[in-house]
């Protein structure tokens, strides 16, 4: 049994479903019951409990970012600050104390996804009497002034689905196209009001790709290359012409300000990183290359399949930002020794390279950090535990997705837990990288936020001990029901996708949306469903047994708004087959 006085500042899940109809109704009043109370007496000035003055998590496993552990330690979090860190450490008495009883607490330093996302709204470029050949900067997407922070929408309670995963730091990129803008920096504190008060840095490099621009020049990826070439040779001719009108006006007319090309030229001259987008060794070596003739220090995102020259890369001190937001196979099972046809042999040939990818840069030195590869946190442990699978050590997936990324951010005390530092941290309920783990809570300048109950790693449920994905495939429909609301109605759809699970979920009015952490344990299936209400952005969590075409079970509805338990039934719909 988990140990804690009740939290009030607590927030989960993850927000795109939109529900409208009947099924909104029902969500949207449930939603709304917390905010229908009565309001408190006059003499009160507090709409939710204030915050205790410190926190304890007792008896926990502590695994920094290098690997090392110590277990049997309290960490004491006051102030914002980690107060007292160690084996010996007492709770103090105000602390509001957290333990649990039937396994052991895991610390560990909140993930940093070096190129994540969060809510952003850039503006949409005006393309009224834009010539394919002669489009403007905005439309071509050169648009190097342009930081990501400041097209950042909402505060800390817009990410609590990157927290519920882990991550408590991302990389934030400015959009397609050749040259975007600059990435930044943000800090996933759920005490954090506004967009600003979440970064740390507005402006951590500049961002390129070889994407072309829309139906105008350069939409090729010959005339990508060429545009970025002419860009760094323009700002170069514009730096020249701006010293030389400072060191000398007198002949010359004043040299208007541009703040693209001004970037550019730093860029050019080593002052700030180019986070540069590039697949596979073709795509890594033209970085390479534009790199050895601009002079810009190169950072390289993406990466996947970029093994064969991970010893040059280790050479040149390049780093990389790995993305683990991989392709599941489809012909080909890994798990079968058996012959391939020869779609599954071909696809076998295409993914293994991107699986040994993180293996073969950690063999070779590179300094790397794995990415979720802009999609948010439910993708980051699910891709390195792919990577582990195909090469990558225990010790160098902790390091890539803590202690590296904490240094290509430039915010190195990230990435380690220690007394005196920011309390900025995790509690998991086993071991980080074992599957089904589960974040408890997370920790972010000393703000708590309570996640997923704990689990026993040997808690069995009831259902079918050899429930198989056989078993579950098919189509679904139900509806679940809770003391607070009404009977909703919802469908799923699941189906193989190689070896895994994949399905969507849909309802009454409800848009179609991909289940997330599909998996069977202890003979039951689980899985979530992220909705956004009414601007309020949450998620459902089902666990079900499955007895023939009926599943019955329990979950959760969590949202900033509400919390609470519910019960569903489905049954398997003809055309439904297994």
């Amino acid at each position: 049994m988990m140990h804690h006085l009740p939290s009030s500042d607590s927030a989960k899940g993850p927000g795109s479903l939109r529900h409208h109809h009947r099924a909104a109704a029902i969500l949207t009043l449930a939603l709304a019951i917390p905010l229908a109370a009565p309001p408190a007496p006059a003499a009160a000035q507090y709409t939710q409990s204030p915050a205790p003055s410190a926190w304890s998590v007792e008896n926990a496993t502590l695994v920094q970012g290098d690997g090392s552990r110590t277990e049997g330690v309290t960490v004491v979090v006051r102030n914002g600050i980690i107060e007292a860190l160690g084996p010996d450490v007492q709770p103090p008495a105000d602390a509001r104390r957290i333990s649990w009883d039937e396994g052991t607490l895991y610390l560990y330093p909140g993930l940093i996804d070096g190129h994540g996302n969060a809510p952003t709204t850039f503006p949409t470029p005006n393309r009224e009497n834009v010539e394919s050949w002669h489009p403007t900067r905005e439309v071509q997407n050169f648009t190097a002034h342009r930081r990501a922070a400041d097209w950042l929408t909402g505060g800390g309670e817009t990410l609590s689905d990157h927290r519920r995963h882990g991550v408590l730091a991302s990389g934030v990129f400015p959009g397609r196209g050749p040259i975007p803008g600059q990435a930044s920096f943000i800090l996933h504190d759920p005490g954090a009001r506004s967009a600003a008060q979440l970064v740390l840095e507005p402006s951590i490099g500049l961002v390129l790709s070889f994407q072309g621009a829309q139906g105008v020049y350069p939409a090729t990826l010959m005339a990508v290359h060429a545009m970025i070439r002419q860009s760094f040779m323009d700002a170069e001719h514009h730096a020249g012409r701006m010293a030389g009108f400072a060191q000398d006006s007198r002949g010359r007319t004043p040299v208007a300000q541009d703040p693209d090309l001004d970037l550019l030229h730093r860029a050019a001259q080593g002052d700030i990183p180019v986070f540069f987008r590039a697949d596979g060794p073709e795509f890594v070596r033209r970085v390479l290359s534009l790199s050895d003739e601009i002079g810009f220090r190169p950072v390289v995102v993406g990466a996947q399949g970029s093994g064969p020259l991970a010893e040059e890369l280790a050479r040149r001190d390049v780093p990389v930002l790995l993305s683990a937001d991989l392709d599941s196979p489809s012909a080909w099972d890994p798990e079968d020794d058996g012959a391939l046809s020869p779609e599954a042999g071909r696809e076998r040939a295409r993914l293994v390279p991107l699986y040994e990818t993180a293996g073969e840069l950690e063999a070779a030195g590179v300094r790397f950090a794995i990415t979720s590869g802009g999609q948010g946190g439910s993708t980051l442990l699910s891709g390195v535990r792919r990577y582990m699978e195909y090469g990558l050590s225990e010790e160098g997936a902790l390091r890539a997705l803590t202690l590296t990324p904490a240094e290509l951010m430039a915010a190195p005390d990230l990435g380690r837990i220690q007394e005196g530092m920011a309390a900025t941290f995790i509690v998991t309920d086993r071991e980080l990288l074992e599957e089904g783990v589960r974040v408890a809570w997370s920790f972010v300048n000393g703000h708590a936020e309570e996640g997923q109950e704990p689990r026993a790693n040997n808690a069995v449920a009831e259902g079918t001990d050899d429930l198989s994905p056989g078993d579950v495939v098919g189509a679904w429909r139900g509806s679940l029901e809770s003391d607070q609301i009404p009977a909703m109605p919802i469908s799923i759809e699941l189906r193989r996708d190689g070896s895994e699970l994949a399905g969507e979920a849909t309802g009454e009015g409800i848009d179609t949306m991909a289940l997330q952490d599909i998996r069977i344990e202890g003979g039951q299936l689980l899985f979530t469903v992220p909705f956004n209400v009414q601007e309020m952005s949450g998620s459902m969590e089902f666990r079900g047994a499955v007895e023939g075409d009926v599943m019955r079970g329990t979950g959760s509805i969590r949202s900033p708004a509400a919390n609470f338990d519910f019960r569903f039934t489905m049954n398997r719909t003809p055309g439904g087959d297994r």
